[in-house]
This record gives C-alpha cells, structure tokens and sequence, in this order.
C-alpha cells in the first residue's frame, strides 16, 4: 500500500474537497496517470450529488482542481456478456495477478447533445480500474473493434 505521507498532494485542494479525512484515506496512485492527464497521479473518488444514481461517482486529481472526470461504475460479470467483455479486462488484471472481483471498474462518462437530445455516452474503449485494497488505479485501453469512445447509453 502506498503511504499518503509519501505523496505529493494538494492539502490546500484536498481540504476544499468534502469528507476530508475518508478522501486523504483513499486516494488512488495512478503510475502512468490517465488518458490526456499523464502528469497527474492522485485522484480521489467522490460522491455526485444526492438526486444522481449510487453508480456514478467524481474522479477529482488531488494535483489540479480544475480536473474532474464524472465516471459511472460498471459490473463486468464472466458468465453473461455486460458492456465489457470480462476476458478482454483479464489481460490487465493478470499482470498485477488480480481478479475481477478485487477491482471497481468505471467508465468515463459524458454528456452530449444529439439530435435536439441529451444524451450519455461512455468511454468503453479505456475503463478505469480502481484496486482498493492497494490503492492504486489505472486505465485499460482496450484495442478492439467492439468498444468505443462514446457509447451511448439508453
């Protein structure tokens, strides 16, 4: 597990936050950052407000305040086929010998205007895994036809 103490944090940012003694405890490492946000390496996941389902949750870097993902949190199940297929995730997980069970995976979620509609996609091509035992977080790119950038949602 990797130490708050050992990070470089925002305090000043990480104050603003709510819940600031849950937050400092889980922060999450991503060693290369993610897509477009290499440089930044400490996120916390926080709560949309109350009138927004369970599932969709804040990725706040703890580095910049302007840097905030909305992503929705996903169950990738082996045995029926989910937005995900859980056997293109297992790669990834194999490498840091985990299972689908010991990880939250999110996608990055956006708004869009289609046709005179709001509309939600989700990124399905890079999802975001989150290990919270260990703290540490990264995002999959998964190079496959079947995924994309914006998956539209309903």
């Amino acid at each position: 597990m990797i130490k708050t103490t050992q990070r470089k944090i925002n305090k000043k940012l990480v104050k603003k936050l709510k819940d600031t003694e849950n937050n400092l405890a889980n922060i999450f490492y991503f060693k290369n950052g993610i897509c477009g946000f290499e440089n930044l390496k400490e996120f916390i996941v926080t709560s949309l407000p109350q009138d927004t389902p369970e599932n969709y949750k804040y990725l706040q870097s703890t580095e910049d305040e302007g840097m905030k993902l909305i992503m929705m949190n996903i169950t990738v199940n082996p045995k029926d086929s989910s937005i995900i297929n859980a056997k293109d995730l297992e790669i990834s997980l194999h490498t840091k010998n985990l299972e689908l069970k010991d990880v939250a995976i999110f996608l990055v979620t956006s708004m869009h205007s289609k046709l005179g509609k709001n509309c939600i996609s989700v990124n399905t091509a890079a999802p975001i895994m989150l290990n919270p035992v260990s703290q540490e977080g990264w995002q999959v790119i998964l190079d496959s036809p079947a995924y994309n950038v914006q998956h539209y949602l309903g």
